[in-house]
Parts: C-alpha cells; structure tokens; sequence
C-alpha cells in the first residue's frame, strides 16, 4: 500500500510593506492539505492600525473598506498558530512571510517549504519565476483574480504538488545527490530532499546512503571516469542515432510581415553587394525594436544562392561548400531569440534549410570533467544556501540538457558561484609540464564523447549559420585557432552597442575578496588547526608515500601532510596577508586623495566608510606625489612576491598529480577526479598570473593604451556581506574584521584597434547592423570608435520615416537643466503628463539621484489621483517594472542607467517617452576622462555625439516596436537654445515636432494620440 502524503499548510500573507519590523499584516490566508486534498482553511482580513499604502491597495486589490471591523492581529494569533501546529509551511518565498509571523511570536519552529527555490531547482530554465508563470509551467491553471491571500495559498498548494510530483519522477541517483550536498544544515530544502530521499529508499526496499559501489570503483578504473555520467541526458544519448550535427529549424506556423518599405530595399541591395563582395558594411536600421527583418531576409537569400560560376582560385573552398554566416547578437537573450524563434520564422517564408548552431562565450558550456571532479567537493568552505541551490539545479539540469549551455539556464545573481565552480572556463590552460597537454586534449569525457565544449565545436563546424553573442565573438576570435576564422561573412546585429560590450570584454578588476577566494581554493588552515582546499583535497597524491588519488573527507589534519605541504599552506596564508596590507594602502591613498581635494568638507575627520564618498581614484603619474604612495609601492611588492610564490606551488602540484596518475597502470587509472584537481590548480595559478599582471600595469602608472582607477563600494557592506568577507579573508576565525576595501579597474581607452584586429580582416565582409550609427547625417563617428577606415567602408541608412507614428515634443519654456527651477518645472510636467495620458509614460533619467528626487516629488501627487508610480530600485528590477507596467493601467516607470539600452521585457509600448536631459556621459568617471583627453573639442567631438547616438537608440527600441501612435517628449531646452542641439534633432528619424510651452503639452499629446495622420511643424 502507497504511502500517504505528508499534512502540509499553504499559506499567504499580504502586508503594508516588506520589513516585518515596520510593517503589519493585512490579510492570512492557511489551507492545511495532504496531497490534493484539502483538509481545512483559514482566512481573515486583519486591522493593521494604520493606512494602507497606494502601491499595496494597487498590487493587492485590498481597499480600506474591506478592513472595515477587521480583528486585530492580536485577536487572531491564537487561531493561526493552533492551525498552523508543527506542520511544515508551504508557500512562496515563504520566508517572507514567515518572518512577520516570526516577528509575532508564531509558526517559530515550523519547517518551511518554498515553492519559489523549489521551482528555481526543478525548473531550471524558466525566465522567470513569479507564482503565476511557475504555475503556468506546470500546467496549473492561474485564476483571473490573483495576489489576494486566498487565491495565491491555493495557488501556492497546486504548484508544490505539482513540483512534488515533478521531484517524485527524478532518478533515485540524482535525489542522492541533492540530499547529500555539501549545504548548510539550516537550509530548508536540504531537509526536504533528505525526507524525500529516505520515503523514496522505504518505498524502493533500499537501506542506507547510495554510493557508487565496487562495480562502480571499477568502471571508473577502467574508464577514468565518474559511472554517474551515464545518468547524464547527453551520457544517455550515446547510442541514440542523432548526430551531434547542428540543429534543423523547426517548423513554426505563424505568417511573417515585412514591411513593404524603401528602407528595406536599399538594405537588402546593400548587405547583398557586402556579402557577395566580401566588403564590410556599416548598416543603420530604424524600423524599431531589435527588428532587424530586412538585413536576416538578405542575409539568408545570399545564403540560398549558389557561388558564381566564375568562382576564382581564392574562393574555391566556397565554391565546394555551402555558403556559411556568423550571426553575432547583443546577448545571450538575444540570441536564443533568434535561434528559437525568428531564424525558424524567416526560414520558412524564404523556404530555405539552413542548419543553425550556437557557440557560447567563454565558460559558458557545463565542463563535465569539472563537475565530477573538484565541484562537488568542498575546497573552500561549507556551501552557501544560494550556492547549494545553484547545484541542485545544475544537477537536474544535466539531466535535461544535450547541449549543457549556460543560456539554457537561469541562474540567480547568488547562484553564479556555483555555475563557476563547473563552467568550461579553463579547458585550454596547457599544463606547466609540456608532456601533459592542455586539459582538453587529456579528458576522458571528451575523448568519450561527453564533453559540452567538444559538442557544440562539432555542431558549429557542420552549420550554415553559427549564431553567438558579442562576447563569444570576441572570444573565439582572440584564441589562437579560433573556431569562427573560416567563415568570412559576418552579420553583427546591435552593432551600436558593440563597442561597450569591447569595453566591458577587454576590462579587469583586482578585489580583494576575489583574490582572497582564489587563494582559499587552493588552501587554508581552519581555526581547528585542519586545512581544506585543493592542496587538502590532493593530499594523498602530493605527499611522497601517499596512497594516491583525493581525500575522502573535506578537511584533512595536520597528520596527513609533509614538510612541503605545510610550507605551501605557510606560503598561502602569507599571500593572504599580503593582500590584505596593499587594499589597506589603497585604502590610505584613497583618504589622502579625499582630504587633498576636500571632498570631506564638513564631514569632519571621522574614518568611517560611510562618509566616503563613492569617488573614483585615477591612477596617473600625480599620483606619485602623495605620501600614501610610497606604502602601495611598498606593500605591492610583497604582494609580486607572494603571489609568485602561490604561483609556483600551484604549478609544482599540478606537476605532481600529474607525474602522479600517468605512472599509475591503465586498469587502475581512477575515475579522473585527480586530473580534475590539478586542472583547477593551473587555472587558479592562470587567474592569480593574470591579476598580478593587471597590477602591475597599474602600478607603472605610465601612457598605455588602458586607464586604471581605484574605487570604493558604493555603499557600505551589510552585517552578513561583512560576516561572509570575513570568512573569505581567514577561514574559521572570527578575530579579523575586514573593513571595505577599494577595487582597481581596468579599462582600454579605445577599443577601435582591437576591434579592427578581431573583426576587419583582410577580403571579409563583416556588417554592422544597428539602430543608431550616423550623427548628424555622417556615420564619422561611428566609423572612428569602430576602427573602420574612412574611404574603404560601405554605409547604409535605412532610416524609416515616423511622422504619422511619433510625435517630438520640445517644450521651449523650461529651465535648463543646471538651472535652480527645472527640478520643479520637471516634476510639475511629469505629474501633469502621467494625469492627462492616465499614465502610460516612461522617464528617463541620466542618474539614480535624479530619478529619486523626482520620484519623491510625484509619488505622493500621482497616487491621490490613482496612478501608479514605479522607480527602478526603489521598487525592482527593470524587467519587474515592466511587467506591472505590462498587466496593469494607469502606471508610470522612473528609470535609469540600463533602462536606456535595453529594451528586451517591453512587450507593450508607452504611449510617451519622457526624455529628462540629454544623457552627455560623466567626465569625472576615469575611463571617460582618459578618452576625452583624445579630443581638442570634447563636446562636440564626443559628449555630444554619444548623448545623440543614446537618445536615437532609445527612442527606436522604446517606441517603434509597434505601430501604435506615440509621443517623445526631449525635456532639455539645450536642444533648442544651444548650438549642438540641432546635431541632436537633426540626427534623429524623421517624426512630425511641436516646440511649444510645457503647459501645453499634456493636450497636444493627448490630441496627438487621438488623432491621425502627421502634423505640420509648429511654432507653438
């Protein structure tokens, strides 16, 4: 007879705000279940002594009158927690909620179950992970009326059997697994894993801890790998008949439109004449949004057509072949995109078969050699929760995917340490010892047919198109054999945003913490006087008599390690103070510099980080003239010293393991988990190579081609970021506190070399396609930051004319905006604009500052009239504000920083874009201010054109991805009243304008809305 469920208790609670300290309860609602069945509910509103907040009545649906006699909490403590009892809490982010029943003195003890974790670990791919698109996933049915209590505890309850059900389905060797990872005790789906974990073994008759076996012990000997990776959905389609050959577009039945516009034509006959020509093409689109139609539709028929006949001798390996296309997109969203949905689209109206592939960025496949290897193992301390979910997931997810890409996946910002710990990031670092090869070519899994990397070359070489990102690009092209070198035609879609992506790629960083990590990973003594990392771990190996092969255990005394072991742990825990002096100098260089320029004025001398301001430190030859300098100098080269030591050890170890394991006969030569410590070992000796070179760099303080500076955390460090550095900084103690500490920056001035090196070889036709090139009708700028030569670069413009879509709105009546009264007139404006248009606008701002000090302002006076306002960072992330903005009227977002690029989450356009100021870039930010020094005018020759090229992207990512009538409004008279604002409006596509008083803008674009047809200029 089956067991029976477990009595569990859904429960929801909705409040006033999000700090159970401050904050009260609305409404509770329980439903005690077991299975499907329900057993009992309970649900009351709850009197919260105080008014409810706009943002919560809009969310909720809860009004004042519906709390009209409601009972206390107080009144209803007893109720809930007789109803709640010991049973575990079901819920979503359950923690949340438990934490203001905690706060009240119940459910203090009770197990909780979150349906959010539990679907970030069983739904490993999921964009996002909200109740309601979990529960579509699952098939669960969303009711209409949600985020009431009620309604999302039985919502709650239906997703958790759903997911129970999902987990009851998984291998018995993948549950052993979770249940035994290496997490905290206090993380509650450990518990939850080991409860399903031990049902399961009672209801399969198997008693005790599954381990590999004997059987197991000698398929790893005779193979040098882990059995486990026949689990593997890849291991288990080893005898499938599918080729690892790229994959062939699906069939989708949905029409595809193209606009039937001039525009489309001049960009086919141009990317047509590149392609065939083998020229490059600077291509600018502006049909809206990322709709890039025109240039894949040429794309593709240039691919459909056989080579020419007269094919010469330098074009015989085309003329023997098919024709074959890299496709470089933004982002990995982006070109998921493209490959699942609008390649498949494009392919079916133009009739054509073209095989499609992705290559990802560098680490960015699951390295199978790592996973059974040292992943797993403890090397660095007990896992945090969020990094034992990550590998839970992974886990899963290795059951799932035949590809083993990380942009399948979706990891949370706490989960990518455990992706790093797996990733394929070092597979081609060549052992110290030349007899060994690289990683790659010595790996079992590879030469087996199970290693992701190995794969997706395989696909990759047997595509017609290969699609990939920017960074990937950047990365295969910088290799010494680059996979992509052969195909010589190349479509760079986003291509405006390129150079930023160069910026970022060829950039570095030199953290304390990071380093310290990398030091930990190779190894530290605990406070009990054990040691752990890798050295630990190949203990058995690196000692002379050792048996060979790891440790069994995640911690080793000090009687399991020689003489040498214990000079090289002596040799770390040096390294490690070290560094912890020199970020103490950066620290002093950092307070002298402040003090120099009085940037603490009237903040008194107090030390305190929190009155630091978050000021960048450019590291130049007047640097030198500080006192602090000498003690930097000083301290570094300590650090040089120790790191090079860390360095040499960790290359003599992986020596040894090496020697080691190629000595050991061929049946007996283990599962590969040796081989795999030792690759971690180089790879930790290349990233600490890497930084010491970055720093010393740095620290010439000469004329190069990069720009150094040094820069404090933006805020100060909470209790548990301080409790987690200190754990970094000295495994097992804590005596040392570890106050913040600056990092140091690193980035090229100008990206223009390398990318004419990495993309404009000799007779290639590489296209840049993008929505925002030329200034002023001239693509000069453009040419220059992407190092295109004047005279031999084709351009187009495919510019689409808006002047019945959008109207430009320039208001000639209001402050600059340096002057005292614009914040007001601004904040007036947008109050008067979001009432008339029901709001339906979004505002962009050019700092956090600035949109909190207009968000303040409005907030109060938009929500009496019923509108909802949304700041980003104030109340989430972009992609949660636009799905507010989304599903719910009368809602205006604040937004900055990414907003202005990135435009991936709009599915529904705002009726009007509220432009706040030019966004000219800051030139006291040290790379900006490197590359202004290039320029005799830097206004004209680069603030403004980048302010224009920003303004021009966003307008047509925001407001042309549909042809609904929109407005733009540009609340910066400086467009009108000085000389390099008709470069800006003279730069962007043609739409019909109204310069007028500020006063009269609500109406006309109320009129404009309402209207048809493009109006006549306008004086106003």
């Amino acid at each position: 007879m089956a067991k029976r469920s477990a009595i569990r208790v859904a429960l929801d609670l909705e409040t006033t705000g999000l700090h159970p300290e401050q904050d009260t309860i609305l409404e509770v609602a329980a439903v005690k279940f077991q299975g499907t069945e329900i057993i009992d509910t309970l649900e009351t509103f709850v009197a919260p002594g105080r008014s409810i907040p706009y943002r919560v009545q809009r969310l909720t649906g809860i009004k004042p009158e519906h709390l009209a006699g409601a009972p206390p909490f107080s009144a209803v403590a007893n109720k809930l927690q007789y109803f709640l009892g010991d049973l575990p809490i079901v819920g979503h982010s359950i923690p949340f909620d438990a934490g203001f029943l905690r706060m009240r003195g119940i459910a203090r003890t009770n197990p909780l179950i979150d349906t959010f974790e539990l679907a970030t670990v069983l739904l490993p791919s999921l964009v996002s992970y909200n109740l309601g698109q979990v529960a579509e996933a699952l098939g669960v049915r969303v009711p209409h009326d949600r985020h009431r209590a009620m309604v999302d505890t039985v919502l709650a309850m239906e997703v958790f059997n759903a997911l129970h059900q999902r987990l009851q389905a998984v291998d018995l060797d993948v549950l052993n697994d979770l249940a035994n990872l290496d997490a905290p005790r206090s993380w509650p789906l450990l518990h939850f894993f080991r409860q399903e974990l031990r049902d399961r073994q009672e209801r399969d008759g198997v008693v005790g801890r599954l381990a590999r076996g004997s059987l197991g012990d000698r398929f790893a000997s005779q193979l040098g790998m882990d059995p486990r990776v026949l689990s593997f959905a890849v291991g288990r389609q080893q005898d499938a008949e599918e080729s690892p050959a790229a994959d062939a577009m699906p069939v989708v039945d949905v029409p595809v439109e193209t606009p039937a516009v001039r525009g489309n034509e001049v960009a086919r006959q141009a990317i047509l004449s590149s392609l065939e020509q083998r020229e490059p093409l600077l291509l600018e689109l502006t049909l809206g949004g990322h709709d890039y139609t025109a240039a894949l539709l040429a794309a593709l028929e240039w691919l459909d057509t056989p080579p020419s006949a007269d094919t010469n001798a330098e074009n015989e390996t085309e003329a023997h072949g098919p024709r074959r296309l890299v496709i470089a997109c933004a982002n990995q969203q982006s070109a998921r995109r493209l490959i699942d949905t609008t390649l498949p689209l494009l392919q079916q109206k133009m009739r054509s078969h073209h095989s499609v592939a992705y290559l990802a960025e560098h680490g960015g496949y699951l390295c199978t050699h790592r996973w059974f290897g040292a992943a797993m193992r403890r090397t660095s301390g007990e896992l945090t929760a969020e990094q034992a979910r990550g590998l839970a997931k992974l886990r899963l997810w290795t059951h799932e995917t035949l590809q083993g890409d990380r942009s399948e996946l979706t990891l949370l910002q706490q989960e990518i340490t455990a992706w790093d710990r797996i990733s394929s990031s070092f597979e081609q670092r060549r052992s110290v010892d030349e007899r060994f090869e690289k990683t790659y070519q010595r790996c079992t899994y590879r030469r087996k047919g199970y290693c992701f990397v190995s794969l997706a070359e395989e696909r990759v070489r047997a595509a017609s198109i290969v699609v990939t990102t920017h960074a990937g690009l950047f990365d295969d092209l910088s290799l010494r054999q680059p996979l992509l070198a052969d195909i010589d035609r190349r479509l760079i879609l986003d291509a405006d945003l390129i150079e930023e992506e160069n910026i970022r790629w060829g950039g570095s960083e030199f953290d304390q913490l990071q380093v310290l990590r990398v030091l930990n990973t190779i190894g530290a003594e605990l406070a009990d006087g054990r040691y752990q990392g890798l050295l630990a771990l190949a203990a058995p190996s690196l000692r002379d008599n050792g048996p060979g092969g790891l440790s069994t255990t995640p911690t080793v005394p000090k009687s399991e390690l020689d003489q040498r072991l214990l000079q090289w742990f002596q040799t770390l825990r040096q390294a490690r103070m070290a560094v912890g002096r020199l970020f103490l100098a950066f620290n002093s260089l950092i307070d002298e510099s402040v003090q120099l320029h009085g940037r603490d004025k009237g903040r008194g001398q107090a030390r305190g980080h929190e009155q630091r301001p978050d000021q960048p430190l450019r590291l130049t030859n007047h640097i030198r003239q500080l006192g602090a300098w000498n003690e930097v100098e000083q301290a570094w080269q300590q650090v040089e010293q120790r790191l090079r030591s860390v360095i040499e050890l960790a290359n003599d170890a992986e020596r040894r393991i090496l020697a080691r394991q190629s000595n050991r006969r061929r049946q007996d030569q283990g599962s590969g988990e040796d081989t795999s410590v030792a690759s971690e070992l180089v790879a930790a000796a290349y990233q600490l190579n890497e930084q010491l070179q970055m720093v010393k760099q740095a620290m010439s303080l000469g004329e190069g081609d990069s720009v150094y500076w040094l820069r404090m955390p933006p805020t100060p460090p909470t209790a548990a970021q301080q409790h987690a550095a200190r754990k970094v900084a000295e495994p097992g103690s804590s005596a040392i506190s570890i106050e913040p500490a600056p990092v140091l920056y690193s980035q090229l001035i100008h990206t223009s070399g390398m990318l004419k090196r990495l993309l404009l070889k000799e007779r290639a036709s590489t296209i840049f396609a993008g929505t925002a090139f030329s200034v002023d009708g001239t693509f000069t700028f453009a040419r220059q930051r992407l190092g295109l030569d004047q005279d031999s670069v084709a351009v187009c413009s495919a510019v689409f004319e808006h002047q019945e879509q959008t109207l430009l709105y320039l208001p000639n009546d209001v402050p600059e905006p340096n002057a005292p009264q614009y914040q007001r007139h601004l904040d007036d404006t947008l109050v008067n604009l979001a009432t008339a248009l029901e709001g339906q606008v979004v505002a962009l701002f050019t700092s956090h500052a600035a949109l909190r000090s207009t968000y303040t302002a409005i907030k109060p006076i938009l929500e009496a009239r019923n509108i909802l306002v949304l700041g980003q960072g104030a109340d989430g992330s972009p992609r949660q504000l636009w799905q507010v903005f989304q599903s719910q009227e009368r809602v205006v977002i604040l937004g900055t920083g990414s907003f202005w690029d990135n435009a991936d989450e709009i599915v529904r356009s705002p009726a009007c874009l509220f432009i706040s100021r030019l966004p000219m870039p800051v030139l006291n930010d040290p790379p900006m201010a490197a590359r202004a020094e290039q320029y005799s005018d830097q206004l004209r020759q680069l603030t403004v054109p980048i302010a224009t090229l920003r303004v021009n992207r966003a307008i047509n990512r925001f407001m042309w991805g549909d042809g609904r009538r929109n407005a733009v409004v540009l609340f910066d008279r400086r467009v009108t009243s000085k000389e390099y604002g008709s470069t800006v409006l003279h730069s962007l596509p043609r739409s019909s304008q109204r310069h007028a008083a500020a006063s009269l803008m609500p109406d006309a674009i109320l009129d404009w809305l309402t209207g048809e047809g493009a109006w006549e200029e306008h004086p106003g």
